[in-house]
């Protein structure tokens, strides 16, 4: 999740963190586009970022947050306020890496409020 020296800076996200992030899971490689079927990179990352945001919301519920909670808490990051104090620092971590997330979707043109219905309907699925 911080593979990346950016990756918790504040209050601006990172493409750059969410690309070095995603990498050691191999999901945005070529092998990974022709296993989804991915016709262009925009697709590639939709399929990446909606799959990094559900594992995302099921590592948050072990720290007692839910997916609204990790909306919020990036919307704290992007405002520069400090976090609450029950957020500790793997939680923080966490709130920084779906904010990358998020940025690197838009860098794509993808909408965040999308992806993250989307993922929240898969994580609610999954935990079903």
């Amino acid at each position: 999740m911080l593979a990346h020296p950016q990756a918790t800076r504040r209050p601006a996200p990172s493409v750059k963190a969410a690309r070095a992030a995603l990498r050691p899971l191999g999901a945005l490689s070529r092998e990974a586009r022709r296993r989804e079927g991915a016709a262009t990179a925009q697709q590639l990352v939709a399929i990446a970022v909606g799959d990094a945001l559900t594992d995302a919301f099921h590592l948050a519920r072990t720290y007692a947050l839910s997916p609204q909670d990790l909306e919020q808490l990036h919307l704290v990051r992007l405002s520069g306020r400090p976090f609450p104090e029950r957020i500790d620092d793997r939680a923080a971590a966490l709130v920084c890496y779906v904010g990358n997330l998020l940025r690197l979707a838009d860098a794509y043109g993808l909408s965040e409020d999308a992806l993250l219905y989307h993922a929240e309907e898969n994580y609610k699925d999954e935990i079903a």
